[in-house]
């Protein structure tokens, strides 16, 4: 019987072999194109991290402003 890793470097092999396959048969501008479409997918998924990052900076920022706003009334209420 094989080892996992004899199973993993035997499929490592075929999959090495398909892509350069799938290259030698694609015309110059089919493999720029699919170029092109991987690079778009890796900067949309940037992009979703990204506006979750940000989605998460505002809300803490406004959470942060209604606490300090609350604290401020709170003081200006025991001047009184």
């Amino acid at each position: 019987m094989a080892t996992k890793q004899e199973i993993r470097d035997y499929f490592a092999k075929f999959g090495k072999e398909g892509g350069k396959a799938t290259a030698r048969n694609r015309t110059p501008e089919q493999r720029s194109e699919a170029a092109r479409k991987a690079v778009e997918a890796r900067w949309a998924q940037n992009e979703k991290r990204i506006t979750a990052a940000i989605k998460e900076v505002t809300s803490g920022t406004k959470a942060l402003l209604k606490k300090a706003r609350a604290a401020q009334d709170r003081l200006a209420k025991k001047k009184k």
